[in-house]
């Protein structure tokens, strides 16, 4: 029988729109559920929405085989929740998890028997992966950003090694919790993006026969063009990502404060997580760019000369790939996707989280090589052009392809909660 497979995301970001377009590619795909709608209508309805024009940019195209169902009402619902309350409709119930569980409450009444797979994403698959199983068709469950408990480890060692509290670190609310603890329990095969990810499933106990893949995310490198020299200026660092603990910002701030480089830039560039108590102790020190549409990110990554995202717990990090397509180096930690991409030394370096220390020490030899750090950002493009979003699609088919013959056929019965 020929296998058919299901994808189901709230919104179409890259990664599982190359999910969708790899079954689709191979004649696999039955449909691509994604909430995020493209064309007139969704353009007026999202554009005057917070951070609308944003979700616009997501809008990756029409797949060639296989059907898409589009879904506007649970993205709009959480944009205009947003605008009305911005913290939720209760203390522990965000717009997020508004969009998430809405979409795949969605997707499990559009569920139809005679699939062989769903492929579905945490905290958006808990009610479909049930239809599923009803179905006996196989659950395949992406963890994108790694097991919650695995980044709660890493976040706590963070608190630990504060020396004051002055900076929010987020935790999850228990019934969110048992949600993705349930979505685990039901999935028959576990994707992930990075070996980090892999290793933070040892929190999780989960029955050890469960497969585990990792296929790394690809870099956009056939749409994006290298600088073609040294930036000219400044030595300019770029952040880029959630300025927050867990993308480990309070670390790079603490090691560029320790150099004091003179003539020197740090930007930060996303939406800001750090309280003011904490920033307060490196005023003057970097600049704050916001968050920036994903294009305008893409040109500031060529002028930039050393991307640096320093996160302790990291699904993969799709700016890693994006600055090396864009020809900049990456400094990163190995709690990120950095280990798949990246030769230690070579295109950039993956270094131990927790430690400014050694954030100081590669910061300070890029500023103090500078030519040799532009050869660096050559080698990081030469790499990215061998992992593109191509090779992405022709690995997960190739992983997934052994489980999806026999894996729906064994697939165990409906579990109630």
């Amino acid at each position: 029988m020929t296998a058919s497979v299901t994808v189901s995301h709230p919104h179409g970001n890259p990664n599982s729109y190359h999910a969708a377009k790899a079954f689709a590619d191979t004649g696999l795909l039955n449909i691509f559920e994604r909430g995020f709608v493209t064309g007139r209508f969704a353009s007026k309805a999202l554009a005057d929405l917070p951070q609308g024009r944003k979700a616009l940019q997501r809008g990756l195209g029409q797949l060639a085989n296989g059907g898409n169902r589009q879904h506007l009402l649970w993205e709009v619902i959480s944009r205009v929740g947003k605008r009305l309350k911005s913290t939720g409709p209760t203390q522990k119930v965000s717009w997020y998890d508004v969009l998430y569980c809405g979409h795949d409450w969605q997707v499990s009444k559009a569920l139809r028997k005679g699939m062989t797979a769903v492929y579905a994403y945490e905290d958006g698959a808990c009610l479909t992966f049930r239809e599923a199983k009803r179905t006996r068709a196989a659950t395949i469950y992406e963890l994108p950003a790694g097991y919650y408990a695995g980044v709660a480890h890493e976040l706590d060692r963070a608190r630990d090694n504060s020396r004051e509290p002055v900076f929010n670190i987020k935790t999850e609310p228990r019934w969110k919790m048992r949600r993705k603890d349930h979505e685990l329990s039901l999935a028959d095969v576990i994707v992930v993006p990075c070996e980090w990810a892999a290793e933070s499933l040892r929190f999780s106990g989960i029955n050890t026969e469960k497969a585990v893949i990792k296929v790394p995310y690809g870099t956009p490198a056939v749409e994006v063009f290298p600088k073609l020299e040294r930036p000219r200026g400044p030595f300019t660092v770029l952040f880029a990502g959630q300025v927050g603990a867990r993308k480990g910002v309070p670390y790079l701030l603490e090691a560029w404060s320790q150099l004091g480089l003179k003539n020197a830039r740090l930007l930060l560039a996303g939406g800001m997580k750090l309280n003011d108590a904490f920033l307060s102790r490196y005023s003057g020190n970097f600049e704050y760019l916001g968050a920036l549409p994903r294009l305008q990110l893409l040109k500031l990554m060529k002028e930039v000369d050393l991307l640096v995202f320093p996160s302790l717990a990291e699904g993969f990090g799709l700016v890693i790939g994006e600055a090396m397509a864009a020809g900049t180096p990456v400094l990163t930690t190995t709690n990120t996707g950095g280990p798949e991409l990246i030769t230690n030394g070579r295109e950039g370096w993956c270094v131990p989280a927790h430690d400014a220390q050694v954030l100081a020490e590669r910061i300070e030899w890029a500023y103090q090589h500078r030519d040799e750090l532009f050869e660096m950002g050559r080698r990081a493009r030469q790499r990215a052009e061998q992992w593109t979003w191509a090779d992405y699609r022709h690995s997960l088919i190739e992983k997934i392809m052994p489980h999806l013959n026999g894996v729906a056929a064994s697939s165990s019965s409906y579990v109630e909660v």
